[in-house]
């Protein structure tokens, strides 16, 4: 005899709500236990949640964070706004041609009367092309806000680390106390435990790729063929970057598209785009970069020209040579500079006459308008 629809129904929805329990009981084994003791917090990508931890960490707090990044706006905002000021508004002609003794110095007018009026094309596209950067810079200071502050609250309620303490709390405190929060807020499905090793593995996924591709050698970082001259730059590094390793995973951070390895077309249009879109910003970028790097070390020229910006220091090439895998940068730079001295030690057992002179000469005459300017 055929049952009624709305037992047919009831049976129905009651199969529903079980399938619905047993899954619920397999997502969640404390359901099984009897017991609400686990939390699951399941966070998708691991990777970038880690970044965000470390950097968290690595730049003291959200204080540090936000004075270090409003500095480097104003830092920015600065060097445009100076650039344009020697360009256009300083009588260079003035000053070159006609101010040859005290009293003729005495008669040339610092500042032109027609400044800003008809502004050369290159000045123009040089404030235009920073004005976009610094833009860009202000919007992304913006948008990274609320992640930040989820940041510093997971620190803050999960970690039960508050910014002063990040001042003396080792990494490996809270390498410790992400650790422990695993048993109870499960942050990844994966894996029931995690240790330090998973968490730098996934911070420094990428990272671990540039020093598998440097220490293989197969990174283009030679101009020309027999000639042992490193060109690896951090706009080499930052092209890299782009073009290699962010297109090398998926959407998800940590699995690499299938199509990569077999995608040569695609790798070369990317290279081609970097190369051509840094070739026409090199002027630009150039004649920033030479008026950052003077204000940033005319005092230093002007006061201790021997301990100036040309003394020695690891290239970028040999950084990525010497950097081991899953090492955090904080610990690396540590290790770099506890061996600087005695590395400087012994390259001086192999003296360069020709680029000491070099150096010597570019250091007098940085330094001498160093002292020009200031004093």
């Amino acid at each position: 005899r055929p049952s009624h629809p709305g037992q047919r129904r009831c049976k129905l929805s009651m199969t529903e709500h079980n399938e619905r329990l047993l899954l619920e009981m397999e997502m969640n084994p404390a359901l099984l236990q009897g017991s609400h003791r686990e939390q699951w917090e399941a966070i998708s990508d691991l990777d970038s949640f880690f970044k965000r931890v470390y950097n968290y960490f690595d730049e003291r707090g959200l204080r540090c964070i936000l004075a270090g990044r409003l500095i480097s706006l104003g830092m920015l905002a600065f060097t445009i706004a100076l650039s344009a000021y020697l360009a256009e508004a300083v009588n260079w002609d003035g000053l070159v041609n006609e101010c040859v003794d005290e009293s003729t110095c005495a008669g040339v007018k610092l500042l032109r009367d027609d400044s800003f009026r008809s502004p050369s094309p290159f000045l123009v596209l040089f404030l235009l092309v920073f004005s976009v950067y610094w833009l860009w810079m202000l919007l992304h200071f913006f948008w990274d806000l609320r992640a930040l502050l989820e940041i510093r609250s997971f620190y803050r309620h999960k970690l039960n680390i508050d910014d002063s303490e990040l001042l003396v709390v080792s990494w490996d405190t809270v390498v410790q106390r992400v650790v422990e929060l695993q048993a109870t807020a499960r942050l990844c499905i994966v894996k029931d435990q995690l240790t330090a090793h998973d968490i730098a593995n996934r911070i420094l996924r990428k990272e671990n790729f540039m020093v598998a591709l440097v220490n293989q050698k197969l990174l283009p970082i030679e101009p020309l063929p027999g000639l042992r001259l490193s060109v690896m730059t951090k706009t080499l590094e930052w092209a890299l970057e782009v073009c290699l390793l962010d297109a090398m995973f998926d959407g998800s951070g940590f699995r690499i598209r299938p199509s990569f390895t077999q995608d040569v077309r695609g790798l070369q249009r990317r290279l081609f785009a970097c190369g051509a879109l840094t070739l026409l910003l090199s002027p630009f970028i150039a004649a920033f970069m030479l008026l950052f790097f003077f204000l940033k070390h005319a005092e230093e020229f002007h006061r201790r020209p021997a301990a100036s910006a040309f003394s020695r220091d690891y290239s970028l090439h040999a950084r990525w040579c010497m950097r081991e895998f899953n090492e955090l940068p904080h610990l690396f730079e540590a290790r770099v500079l506890a061996s600087a001295a005695d590395a400087s030690a012994y390259v001086r057992q192999f003296p360069t006459p020709l680029l000491t002179l070099v150096a010597r000469f570019v250091t007098f005459i940085v330094g001498s308008l160093a002292a020009v300017l200031i004093g």
